[in-house]
């Protein structure tokens, strides 16, 4: 009998194509499990499903199909009254691909239960009816070829309870400690502290940042400054809904650092309760000046500056206190006082005011505190905390105005 070679080519290597073994999709540890250690065959449990005519081929409980690199994204989940609704991000190229498979976790194992078209970026799960199961779910991009299967990269699993179930989705946190993680030096770290809403289900979090080279995060929270720069970190709740901050890293010892520090904690107020983050930051630091731990119903203009020297590393170059007055006394035994409100000050100084007197020299009672951002054209623009209405924000005004009482000029490091 004559053998056509190209026949026996063409078999072989469609079973190549069907059996080929990959690594394993970057997916957390609780979705598929990863061999850190090598197996023999007869150890490796094998099985496949197969639903609407695609194969998927499981081994240790991980997808094992020849990769497609073309992947989804984004996926959140909706739980409703006795199903959960998924959405997703499609793939860069429709025409890649064929369709979407979904992978629901059951028990320790990941299972498809169906498929969808390549037009499709949402499935519901109608058989989602266990009161008080969470319920996990992944997406994988396929492509259909002549005698075998090709899967993407699974998009970041999320899970849901139905709303029938006492257990809450969490769809969102809040940062409790905004004003400590929103400014870090390079080389030191803070904590992210969150809120959970009331029966929350889970209290899963998925942290990363936008920029490693800036700011990295752990898995628990813990922001750490890398470079000065600016950073977006995400914290991802089990739906897959995310919710975000920037933090800016900074120079220590830096008068940059400084103008950095009160431009991130800018809007903050007694109204939106941020402020009180920074008068924790001023209150972290024990003894307090005079033995006086501050109150939220304080005057804070001060403690800002205070804080934001303990959070940039120049306590000891500004020193610390609440009371502006006191502060001056502080800047004097520094020897950075200027008893002059007519010079033209740096990025930087801090910028003490009267409001007991309009014109120069002002030697009035010491009223009011901030520091100076920029100056141009003649203009200081400072930001200043407990400013009006009790809020961190701006003021423009001349150089030589009649309410400038004096300057500190801290001995910052270039």
């Amino acid at each position: 009998m004559k053998i056509n070679k190209h026949a026996i080519a063409r078999i072989l290597l469609c079973l190549m194509l069907t059996f080929a073994m990959v690594a394993p999709m970057a997916m957390p540890s609780e979705v598929y499990a990863a061999n850190s250690t090598t197996t023999s065959s007869s150890e490796v449990k094998s099985r496949t499903q197969r639903i609407s005519g695609i194969t998927i081929v499981f081994k240790n409980n991980v997808l094992t199909n020849e990769r497609l690199k073309y992947a989804p994204g984004n996926l959140t989940v909706t739980g409703k009254y006795r199903s959960v609704k998924l959405k997703w991000s499609p793939v860069s190229d429709r025409k890649k691909i064929t369709g979407y498979c979904i992978l629901r976790k059951d028990g320790s194992k990941w299972r498809h239960i169906a498929t969808v078209g390549a037009n499709t970026t949402a499935y519901t799960d109608k058989q989602a009816k266990k009161k008080n199961k969470l319920y996990f779910y992944s997406v994988v991009a396929y492509k259909r070829y002549s005698g075998s299967v090709k899967v993407s990269n699974a998009a970041a699993w999320a899970g849901a309870y139905t709303t029938r179930s006492k257990k809450k989705n969490v769809t969102s946190v809040k940062v409790t400690n905004l004003a400590n993680v929103v400014s870090i030096m390079s080389g030191s770290c803070a904590q992210t502290y969150i809120s959970f809403p009331s029966k929350a289900g889970s209290k899963s979090i998925r942290w990363s940042s936008s920029n490693n080279r800036v700011a990295t995060v752990d898995s628990n929270g813990l922001v750490r400054g890398v470079a000065p720069g600016t950073a977006t970190i995400y914290a991802k709740t089990h739906t897959g809904n995310v919710s975000s901050f920037t933090t800016r890293i900074t120079k220590p010892g830096s008068a940059q650092a400084m103008i950095d520090t009160f431009n991130a904690w800018m809007g903050y107020s007694r109204i939106n309760g941020n402020q009180k983050g920074i008068i924790d930051i001023y209150n972290s630091i024990t003894p307090w000046p005079k033995g006086y731990k501050m109150r939220y119903s304080d005057a804070w203009c001060d403690a800002t500056i205070t804080a934001a020297a303990i959070k940039t590393g120049n306590v000891e170059r500004i020193g610390r206190e609440c009371s502006v007055p006191r502060h001056i006394k502080i800047f004097q035994a520094l020897g950075i006082w200027q008893e002059d409100g007519t010079i033209t000050p740096r990025p930087g100084d801090i910028i003490v005011y009267s409001w007991s007197k309009f014109k120069q020299p002002n030697n009035a009672s010491a009223s009011h505190i901030g520091i100076v951002a920029k100056v141009q054209n003649g203009k200081i623009t400072a930001i200043e905390g407990n400013r009006g209405i009790g809020i961190v924000a701006t003021r423009e005004i001349p150089v030589g105005w009649g309410c400038i009482r004096g300057y500190a000029q801290p001995k910052y490091v270039n």
